[in-house]
């Protein structure tokens, strides 16, 4: 629920400017269009836009004080175990006055200080202001399901749920950061603190920030890393997970307002339908999104609410609708992400809006419990680098390189070049290191800054199983800079509240540390919990090749959208940023309007950088205008 922003001043003996923070505050309004408040404390100053999904009267109103009106906060999510805390401060003398869990967290604040952040269950971006001893602590939850970004400019702190509205307040200017274009490109979206603005940083999920006057200490309350792991039987886990997902499940529901739940037809989603049916006796409402041109999605989705007997709602979108919302996914996702899914999710999101207010997605279950194909595949790239060992030599691959005719060849020949660590980008990875002099300009990234980053995350996790490295390591990049940004921004840009229950801290901590051969069986990934759902939804649809909402990015540009993508990427003014080589992206074009293979990703990889350059960093607005016929 909701949006926040703050200003916090270098200089204690200042004030914070009320215009200033208002601007920043009415920036995000479509994340909290029930009702917005905002507090100048001195040096301090937070804003608030608020969704109503608990207590929908005015004492849940932000910003929030204590009693005494010492310890003020301004927040974002959802606490899950708000009850308990409650419960637990009143036994130590606190009165409550609401029925939010807003205000566990001034109460809890006066009770433990800092150590109330690691108490939290749930989804939450917050900050709190002491006026006891000045100083302001800014928190992200354990795996960042909602986003927060950091400027700091001339000693003081902007700080707020999306990137719009610390350049609202005009003390930083979009520019772009050059050197992460590669990162972008290889990945999808740029991992770790930094973001595509220059001087725009994300608070890292597990971290919480301190400000006291000049000084700032940022400090890890959560790591996935320090998970260890447990000995148990497949027996155990599956009976525990099956309490686990329903006690998840339970505390997923709480709102005062309607829900629902995406459903995809795949496993994740239809599983946490069948449980909220079956064992939580809920009558549920349902939504999917398909397209004229492959309409299996729909239909396995229509399966599962006809099971089920859910209200179900099922939409198409054409690749009319798609380039009508690429604008819409630039506007609010801000980054450049190449997530051809977020244009379906963002007008999925605004069609569920007058049904539903809160949803449930099954987002987090591939990382939690190994469902990515990638993860069987990068054993069998392990078995195949000791059977196949002379691959190993960077001469042998040179000279095979000119007899494979894809990059997607090429890049399974780099990969078994090189170990795990090395090579597990995440299931996103688009570029290794034989592609890139193809596509850069001489001097070009030598692709160092992603190498560097994985190689720090594989480090802390050395002596884990290989499973549990690349699922930690997913965590951290894929999960929190991509999957999760993309499903809090399209639905709160409808003004809808997505939860994960996936992402429960306590399920996080379960997948991560049972056996990998609890989860990876016989090349099959997710298979506890598959397993365990083996009761609930037909064999076919638990085993089938997992899809969740695609979109015909690859048709569409082969086809219908071709010309306009054609002549956006050979447009000089977007060859002349110099990020690639001109015969590169012309050869691409040919290559995936022949047939000859995929470039689809990639091609929409190009298109969302250009678009946003021009609306982001040159102002343009209606950017995908560009795509349009003539």
């Amino acid at each position: 629920m909701c949006g926040i922003a703050g200003i916090v001043l270098g200089d204690t003996r200042a004030s914070v400017d009320p215009a200033m923070l208002q601007v920043m505050t009415d920036s995000i309004e479509h994340r909290g269009p029930d009702g917005r408040g905002q507090k100048e404390l001195g040096f301090v100053g937070f804003g608030h836009r608020r969704l109503s999904i608990l207590d929908l009267s005015e004492a849940g109103a932000q910003p929030f004080a204590d009693p005494a009106q010492e310890i003020w906060t301004t927040y974002n999510g959802e606490i899950y175990n708000w009850r308990a805390l409650r419960a637990e401060l009143e036994a130590a003398g606190h009165a409550f006055r609401s029925e939010c869990d807003t205000e566990v967290l001034v109460h809890g604040w006066r009770e433990w200080g800092t150590d109330l952040i690691g108490k939290l269950q749930g989804m939450f971006a917050l900050a709190i202001h002491d006026l006891r001893d000045g100083r302001v602590v800014i928190a992200r939850d354990r795996l960042g399901i909602k986003p927060l970004y950091l400027a700091q400019v001339d000693g003081d702190w902007l700080f707020a749920s999306e990137i719009r509205a610390i350049l609202a307040s005009n003390r930083v200017k979009a520019a772009p950061e050059p050197d992460l274009v590669d990162a972008y490109l290889t990945l999808g979206y740029v991992p770790g603190e930094r973001t595509f603005f220059g001087g725009i940083r994300k608070l890292r999920p597990g971290h919480f920030l301190v400000i006291d006057g000049k000084q700032h200490d940022e400090h890890r309350y959560w790591d996935p890393a320090k998970v260890e792991p447990i000995e148990c039987s497949y027996e155990e886990s599956k009976a525990r997970l099956k309490e686990l997902f329903a006690k998840t499940l339970e505390s997923h529901l709480m709102s005062d307002v309607p829900l629902g739940c995406f459903l995809s037809g795949g496993v994740d989603s239809s599983g946490t339908v069948a449980f909220l049916v079956r064992e939580l006796g809920r009558k549920i409402s349902t939504f999917t999104v398909g397209y004229p041109e492959d309409k299996s999605e729909l239909g396995h989705a229509e399966r599962v609410a006809k099971l089920y007997g859910t209200d179900h709602h099922a939409f198409e979108l054409t690749h009319e609708d798609f380039l009508s919302g690429i604008d819409r996914q630039l506007e609010h996702a801000e980054e450049p992400l190449v997530e051809s899914a977020a244009v379906a999710l963002l007008e999925l999101s605004r069609i569920t809006k007058p049904h539903a207010t809160v949803m449930l997605s099954g987002e987090g279950a591939d990382e939690i419990f190994a469902g990515y194909p990638l993860y069987a595949r990068n054993r069998q790239l392990d078995s195949l680098r000791n059977l196949l060992f002379p691959l190993r030599s960077g001469a042998v691959r040179s000279a095979m390189r000119p007899f494979l005719r894809t990059e997607r060849l090429r890049k399974y020949l780099d990969w078994v070049g090189m170990p795990l660590d090395a090579r597990h980008h995440g299931n996103s990875c688009d570029v290794t290191p034989s592609l890139r002099p193809a596509m850069y300009p001489p001097g070009g990234p030598s692709g160092d800054f992603v190498e560097e980053h994985f190689q720090q995350l594989f480090a802390a996790v050395a002596h884990r199983d290989p499973v549990a490295r690349m699922q930690i390591a997913d965590l951290q990049t894929w999960l929190v800079d991509d999957l999760l940004l993309k499903a809090d921004k399209m639905t709160m840009a409808a003004s809808l509240e997505l939860r994960v229950p996936f992402l429960d801290n306590d399920m996080v901590e379960f997948g991560l540390a049972i056996p990998a051969e609890h989860k990876l069986r016989n090349g099959v990934g997710k298979a506890l919990l598959k397993d365990m759902l083996r009761d609930y939804l037909p064999e076919d649809l638990l085993y089938r090749t997992k899809q969740g909402f695609p979109v015909p990015v690859s048709q569409w540009f082969r086809e219908g959208l071709h010309d306009r993508v054609r002549g956006l990427l050979l447009d000089e003014r977007t060859l002349d940023r110099g990020y690639l080589r001109r015969e590169y992206v012309q050869n691409a074009l040919d290559r995936h309007k022949s047939g000859k293979e995929d470039l689809g990703r990639r091609l929409f990889s190009l298109v969302v950088l250009e678009l946003w350059h021009r609306r982001w960093v040159e102002g343009e607005t209606g950017a995908a205008a560009a795509l349009q016929p003539a």
